[in-house]
C-alpha cells in the first residue's frame, strides 16, 4: 500500500512540475492574434457547433473548429465581477487586472466633477484615449521591450478597439459613420491602407443602402472587421520580421445584435456563422503569409455573457423581469422629499449600469448626510421586484459587512471615484429597462463565463477542466513571450497547457 501511495504521489508531483526546455522557452510567435467576441455566451459553441466549418488543418484551417480542437480550450473562463460589460471585459483581457484596481469599473461614469456622464475611453485631449487605463497592458509591455514589435486594435467599438490596443498601440481602429477611423492620441489621421479599405466600403451596395448602426447588428460588421484585420497583416507585414507582432480585433456586432434581438435569435445565429468563417479567413491568409501557423499564438474568448430575454425565461416559468429607473425615481423622489425636504435639484445626478450617483447641490440644500441619504435609497431599492441586494459607497469605504456571496465580485470591481454612490445587484434574470430587448449587467454565471482558446505558443491541444479566469490571459501570454506582465496583473500563469 505504502509503494502505491507514494507512486502516485510521485506520478501527481511530476505533473506538477512538468516543464518545456529552455531552447523551447526561447522561441517566440512572431504573431499574437487576439480575437475577442463581444457578449460570447459560454454554450455558443455547444449550441451551434453543427453549424461551424469543419476543423480543418493547419495549411487550410477552418474557423471555431480550428481553434477548439487544436488549441487548450477552457470553456468556463470566469469574470469575477459584479456586473459584466464590455469595456472593463476587454481590458481585463489586455491588462490581468481587477476593474478595481485599473481604473475602468463600467463602461461609463458620471464625472462628478463636470457634472456629466463620460464613456470610459472619453478624453478631453484628443476625444478618444486609453488615459483612463491606469495600468499596461500586454501589448504595451511588448513594445517596452521590443521597438520593433507592432500592436494594431481594431473593433467596430471604440471602447473595445482602445482597451485591447492600450497606450503603447499603433493603431486603434473603430467605426464611425464615415468607416474607419481614429483619434490624435494614437496618429494625425488614419494610414492610406485605411483609407482604401473605407473607399471600399462605401461603395458597397450594403453600405448605401443601410445606415451604419443597422449594418452593424449583421454580419457586414463582422466581415469588414475581418477586412480591416487582413488589410493590417498585408500593408503593415505583421509577423514578417524577428520582433513579435500583436494583431487584435473584437466582433462589437455580436453584442450589437445580441441586444437588439436575443442571443438565440436567428440574427445572432447568423452573425456567429459569419464570425466562424472570417475566422477561417484570417487563419488561412496567416498561414499562406507566415507559410504555416508554427509560429503563430491566438487567443479567442469574450468579454462577457448574456442571459436570454424576459420573454424566453418567462415561457419557461422563470423569474424574470426589467428594473424601470424612471418609476425608481419618482418613488425616491417621494421617500427623500418627505424625509429631507424637497430640494431646489433633483436628488440622483445620474444613474447608469445600476449606479446611482447623489446629487451634492441636494445635499447641500437639504443639508442631509450623505450617508442617510445612501440609506434612503438602499432601503427604497430594496423594495423593487427584481432586486437581489444593495450596497452603498460609504459602507464599502468603512469596510462594512457587504452581503457575503457578492463580496469578492464587489470588491473585485468597485471604484469608488467612479462608481456610484448607491449600487444594486438584480435577482438573476433581471435587468435594466432601456432601449435594448436584453442586457447584460451582473455577475451571474450567464454574464460572468465565456470560453477561451489558447492555440500555439507549445500550449498543449484539450480540453481543460481547470479554473480559469479573464485575467489569467494577460500572464500567460506575457509567459510565452518572456516578458513582465501587465504593471497590475492579477492573474496566474495557465501552467497546466504547457
Amino acid at each position: 500500500m505504502k509503494t502505491l501511495i507514494l507512486s502516485a504521489i510521485t506520478f501527481v508531483s511530476t505533473l506538477s512540475t512538468a516543464a518545456i526546455s529552455f531552447e523551447q522557452h526561447k522561441a517566440k510567435p512572431k504573431l499574437v492574434v487576439m480575437i475577442v467576441v463581444d457578449q460570447f455566451r459560454a454554450d455558443t459553441f455547444t449550441r451551434l457547433e453543427k453549424k461551424f466549418l469543419p476543423a480543418g488543418t493547419e495549411k487550410k484551417p477552418g474557423g471555431f473548429q480550428f481553434l477548439l480542437s487544436k488549441g487548450a480550450y477552457f470553456p468556463l473562463a470566469e469574470y469575477k465581477i459584479m456586473a459584466a460589460m464590455t469595456c472593463p471585459g476587454h481590458a481585463m483581457i489586455s491588462t490581468g487586472g481587477y476593474p478595481a484596481n485599473i481604473g475602468i469599473p463600467i463602461n461609463g461614469w458620471y464625472d462628478r466633477a463636470q457634472k456629466r456622464r463620460v464613456g470610459c475611453v472619453e478624453d478631453s485631449k484628443d476625444g478618444v484615449s486609453p488615459r483612463n487605463l491606469t495600468t499596461s497592458t500586454i501589448g504595451d509591455e511588448l513594445k517596452t521591450i521590443s521597438k520593433k514589435s507592432k500592436v494594431i486594435a481594431m473593433a467596430v467599438k471604440d471602447r473595445s478597439a482602445v482597451m485591447l490596443g492600450g497606450h503603447q498601440a499603433d493603431y486603434a481602429f473603430w467605426y464611425g459613420n464615415n468607416g474607419w477611423q481614429t483619434s490624435t492620441y494614437y496618429a494625425p489621421q488614419i494610414p492610406k491602407w485605411v483609407e482604401e479599405v473605407n473607399a471600399s466600403n462605401l461603395k458597397s451596395p450594403a453600405r448605401t443602402k443601410i445606415e451604419v448602426t443597422k449594418l452593424m447588428k449583421g454580419p457586414t460588421g463582422i466581415e469588414w472587421t475581418s477586412q480591416l484585420a487582413l488589410k493590417a497583416l498585408d500593408s503593415e507585414n505583421l509577423g514578417k520580421d524577428e520582433a513579435t507582432d500583436i494583431l487584435a480585433l473584437s466582433f462589437s456586432s455580436h453584442d450589437i445584435a445580441g441586444h437588439a434581438y436575443g442571443p438565440f435569435s436567428p440574427e445572432v445565429e447568423a452573425v456567429a456563422i459569419s464570425e466562424d468563417k472570417e475566422i477561417s479567413k484570417l487563419l488561412s491568409a496567416i498561414s499562406l503569409k507566415l507559410g504555416s501557423l508554427k509560429d503563430v499564438v491566438v487567443v479567442l474568448t469574450g468579454d462577457h455573457g448574456i442571459p436570454p430575454t424576459v420573454e424566453q425565461l418567462q415561457v419557461t416559468k422563470q423569474s424574470s423581469g426589467k428594473i424601470d429607473d424612471l418609476e425608481f425615481y419618482k418613488k425616491l423622489a417621494t421617500r427623500l422629499n418627505k424625509k429631507f425636504g424637497k430640494p431646489s435639484s433633483a436628488w440622483i445626478s445620474a444613474g447608469t449600469s445600476m449606479n446611482y450617483y447623489i446629487n451634492p447641490d441636494a445635499l447641500a440644500d437639504r443639508k442631509a448626510s450623505i450617508e442617510a441619504v445612501e440609506q434612503e435609497i438602499k432601503a427604497e431599492a430594496k423594495t423593487l421586484a427584481g432586486v437581489a441586494e444593495v450596497f452603498t459607497a460609504t459602507e464599502f469605504e468603512k469596510g462594512i459587512q457587504i452581503h457575503p456571496v457578492f463580496k469578492t465580485q464587489i470588491t473585485n470591481q468597485f471604484v469608488r471615484k467612479l462608481s456610484g454612490d448607491v449600487v444594486i445587484i438584480p435577482q438573476p434574470f433581471y435587468m435594466d429597462k432601456d432601449e435594448n430587448l436584453v442586457t447584460h449587467t451582473t455577475g451571474y454565471s450567464y454574464d460572468r463565463y465565456v470560453p477561451l482558446v489558447i492555440y500555439g505558443g507549445r500550449t498543449k491541444a484539450g480540453v481543460y477542466a481547470e479554473s480559469a479566469e479573464i485575467i489569467d490571459i494577460a500572464p500567460t501570454l506575457s509567459f510565452i513571450l518572456g516578458q513582465v506582465p501587465p504593471a497590475k496583473s492579477s492573474g496566474r500563469v495557465l501552467s497546466e497547457i504547457f
